[in-house]
């Protein structure tokens, strides 16, 4: 098997640079030919992605960040000459491992690596403006806006040194205090029909996957290759609700607050005419409404130890 690791050194404050020898050594005893390949700068693992057409497998080592880069420089090959896509957990953010059951443990999830499930798998495109441009990313894993993307801003501006739940919950805390709600539109269709929206918004979280923001159930009861999306739409609550509401955004019960819309989805455009409203894209921060999202189905095949 020929077998591709793109490693984002700088991830989890530079430790996973101080494991690339331990990572090479568990990945050349368990794979036939093994390339070991660091990422130099921002956006650097897309280019290392596009150009592995052919590989077996291709395992992003880092974070949620990392793993999106790979997902997106995957999505420029042939669906033909794309490899499967294994996540190799060593980063701040690690939410996208949790839905596909990969362990922490380096040796453990090395081992699942060869020999887990490749499921296909769905991944969502997601069209934006970007400073005034039109530009377009793949997600894997959880896209949204809101106040999850100025959350998300924050914690990408923060020194990390505390860890993902952490990061994600200070930057969630100051990002409350200083949000006012925009108002916003969406239109929207799915497996459970077409909807629309309007008012003053909080969040929007579209899952593929199950958890982001260091642990936040978005995705529960949704799959990763059924062709939808679990859309979870904050609107603007009272105070007292909000306060009450905020774990179960961690239970996975935030749909059971009054207020709270919920649809299963495929495709989903949104607009804000007020002002800037950001977006967040598998923890990454690329831009700002309008957003036009639709599912890709079985778009790449995912090894996790599913369900596990």
């Amino acid at each position: 098997m020929n077998v591709v690791f793109i490693v984002n050194p700088r991830s989890a404050g530079g430790a996973t640079g101080q494991a690339m020898e331990r990572i090479g050594e568990l990945a050349r005893a368990a794979f036939d030919e093994v390339d070991v390949r660091e990422t130099e700068r921002p956006e650097h693992a897309i280019e290392l992605a596009a150009a592995c057409g052919g590989a077996d497998l291709v395992v992003s080592v880092g974070g949620d960040g990392t793993a999106n880069e790979v997902v997106n420089g995957l999505a420029r090959l042939e669906a033909s000459e794309r490899p499967a896509l294994g996540v190799l957990p060593a980063g701040t953010g690690c939410d996208l491992v949790k839905s596909i059951g990969m362990p922490r443990d380096l040796e453990e999830a090395v081992a699942v690596l060869r020999d887990g499930e490749r499921r296909p798998t769905d991944w969502m495109v997601v069209g934006f403006d970007r400073a005034g441009v039109p530009a377009e990313r793949i997600c894997i894993n959880v896209a949204g806006f809101g106040m999850n993307g100025e959350v998300v801003m924050r914690a990408n501006q923060s020194s990390k040194r505390f860890g993902g739940k952490a990061t994600f919950a200070l930057a969630t805390a100051r990002t409350a205090l200083a949000w006012k709600s925009p108002v916003a539109s969406m239109e929207w269709d799915g497996p459970d029909g077409p909807g629309s929206w309007e008012g003053r918004l909080s969040s929007v979280f579209v899952a593929n996957g199950h958890y982001c923001g260091g642990g936040m159930w978005v995705g529960r009861g949704g799959r990763m290759d059924d062709g939808s999306a679990e859309m979870t739409l904050l609107p603007e609550l009272p105070l007292p609700r909000t306060i009450i509401g905020a774990p179960r955004l961690y239970s996975g019960t935030i749909g059971k607050v009054q207020g709270v819309v919920t649809a299963r989805i495929s495709q989903l455009r949104a607009r804000c005419d007020e002002r800037e409203v950001l977006i967040d894209i598998d923890g990454e921060q690329p831009g700002r409404l309008p957003l036009d999202l639709r599912v890709e189905r079985h778009a790449v095949h995912l090894v996790g130890r599913w369900g596990g």
